[in-house]
């Protein structure tokens, strides 16, 4: 995997809407091809079972060596038997808040399997459920989920001090996602349209399941990875945000008014570095940012070393601004000096995996 770009190509083409068969056809008669890439990206970037099931769509399995084939098709398997369990626990909850009269939304990954918007639910790996609840119904909400079952994770000091999006996460032994309940989507960032309350007001019901709007599901799924997954700052892409990019084009048409967010218009213009279905951005654009991608997909030793040195500025960025924290606040100050050990421990952990 020398030059990163070719396989993002390929796994581009795989998941597009937009790619003729004959070409994956001919791309993938090769002997030669290098399915390893596609594997260990792909699995990267969660999304192997996206890749069989659109290779299956296309009837193009046969292309697959017979190994990779088998295993692909047996993770998809697991990960359609996973979010059949998970599609259990969303009706679950659902129903319990509509009991209850709990003003909500699914986010995420939730909001489309449950929605049904992807062609086969295997295609999607999830991890947690995030629900966007009203606030002034936020400790209701969370009190239900502990009376059915539901107990709450052990949360860093951050939790205790700095606000956050979202309350602590939940777990059930009965289920198998954990459960986090937001108050708002971003914790710095602000967005009009995306605030808490305009959210629930136009949220929209799909089979039997409450989910944003989609313009509201579309513009938070690129701003989730833009701006929590520090997307922008990485000036990456992921293929799981970028495959339920594509695959809400086929739903919503508007995408070419969210590009007056300029975050959002960096988003489209790489995703169009590699994916003909960005139909309003029909030439690639070539600029700073998108031409720095391509020269780190191809020099990966650099890649490295820069993404290396981008999570240890983000982290000492972080550090710094809660220094003043430490100066003045005296139960923040005790409570890490008691978690001397941990926060020791986290910090090396970050130098030496960065």
């Amino acid at each position: 995997m020398a030059n990163l770009a070719i396989t993002y190509q390929h796994i581009a083409d795989i998941l597009s809407f937009k790619t003729a068969n004959s070409e994956l056809e001919k791309v993938f008669s090769n002997p030669l091809f290098d399915w390893d890439g596609i594997v260990i990206t792909g699995s990267k970037h969660l999304v192997l079972p996206a890749i069989y099931c659109r290779l299956k769509s296309r009837q193009l399995t046969h292309l697959l060596p017979d190994e990779l084939n088998t295993y692909l098709k047996e993770i998809t398997l697991l990960n359609s038997t996973r979010n059949k369990s998970i599609l259990e626990q969303i009706h679950h909850i659902s129903e319990l808040f509509r009991t209850h009269n709990i003003d909500h939304v699914f986010l995420k990954g939730s909001a489309l399997i449950a929605a049904g918007f992807y062609n086969d639910f295997a295609e999607r790996m999830l991890g947690d459920i995030d629900i966007l609840v009203a606030e002034h119904q936020l400790d209701l909400a969370f009190s239900i989920l502990k009376k059915d079952s539901y107990y709450p994770i052990k949360q860093t000091l951050g939790h205790d001090f700095f606000e956050h999006k979202h309350l602590p996460r939940l777990k059930t032994d009965k289920y198998i996602c954990a459960v986090e309940l937001h108050r708002k989507l971003f914790v710095n960032y602000k967005d009009k349209a995306l605030t808490n309350s305009n959210i629930l007001l136009l949220k929209q019901e799909n089979n039997g399941i409450y989910i944003p709007a989609l313009q509201h599901l579309t513009k938070h799924n690129i701003l989730n990875y833009q701006v929590n997954d520090k997307g922008r700052l990485y000036n990456s892409i992921s293929f799981r945000s970028a495959y339920d990019c594509i695959t809400l084009m086929r739903y919503y048409n508007h995408h070419s008014e969210l590009k007056q967010n300029k975050i959002i218009k960096r988003y489209y213009n790489t995703l169009n570095l590699f994916f003909n279905d960005i139909s309003f951005n029909k030439q690639k654009k070539i600029n700073l940012y998108t031409s720095f991608y391509l020269f780190k997909l191809k020099h990966l030793k650099f890649y490295k070393y820069w993404n290396r040195f981008l999570k240890v500025s983000d982290f000492l960025y972080t550090l710094v601004g809660r220094i003043p924290h430490f100066l003045t606040n005296n139960a923040y100050r005790k409570a890490l000096i008691n978690d001397k050990k941990r926060v020791f421990s986290y910090f090396k952990h970050v130098l030496k995996n960065s």
